[in-house]
């Protein structure tokens, strides 16, 4: 312990670079901008297409895309958590504070499903099939929170195959769309190192 302290004394640049998570607060100020997207968008954007999941498109895409571009661990945290905060105080959701979680599970996930894929979210398979896994886990924290606070069940029962099926293509749709995005920005952002 006293080892690192010195060493730290002796080079101050690595005090300031990490932040969170190993995070710089560069990264952390983007991921924040990338998890506030995803409550603005679901809030402003409300497209009337009555499929459960469709919100996956661009909800996961934002969240494929700010991992993808700060390939880190903690990136999906901080914009879940950012974005789940978002949520509660936007009032985005009849579960109350628990909505909080709809947003965090995701982020938290793709944190452990892109070392998998040795964070090569810019391949479009695995862009797709992170998309789609983020999604499902949010529909599963619906339907948790929906058990946990007893609200009428059976529709969703009844429904569940076509949610599960929706939610995957919508968000393999979203991880897919990340990926080219990906593919493209990063080389633009070459200054965000």
């Amino acid at each position: 312990m006293a080892r690192t302290a010195k060493n730290e004394e002796k080079n101050p640049v690595s005090i300031s670079e990490k932040f969170i998570f190993r995070l710089g607060l560069a990264d952390v100020l983007r991921l924040t901008m990338f998890g506030t997207l995803i409550s603005i968008t679901k809030d402003i954007t409300r497209i009337p297409l009555h499929l459960p999941g469709h919100t996956s498109i661009y909800w996961m895409g934002i969240l494929v895309l700010g991992k993808g571009l700060i390939p880190k661990f903690g990136a999906g945290m901080i914009m879940g958590a950012v974005s789940g905060i978002l949520a509660v105080l936007l009032g985005l959701g009849k579960e109350g504070v628990f909505v909080f979680f709809k947003y965090f599970v995701p982020g938290l996930l793709l944190d452990f499903l892109s070392p998998l894929f040795y964070n090569k979210l810019e391949n479009p398979l695995v862009g797709a099939i992170c998309g789609t896994l983020t999604s499902l886990s949010k529909l599963l924290v619906n339907l948790v929170l929906g058990i946990l606070l007893k609200f009428p069940m059976g529709f969703i029962a009844l429904g569940l195959g076509f949610a599960s099926v929706s939610h995957t293509l919508f968000g393999a749709a979203g991880g897919l769309i990340a990926s080219v995005l990906i593919k493209r920005l990063r080389p633009r952002l070459s200054s965000w190192e």
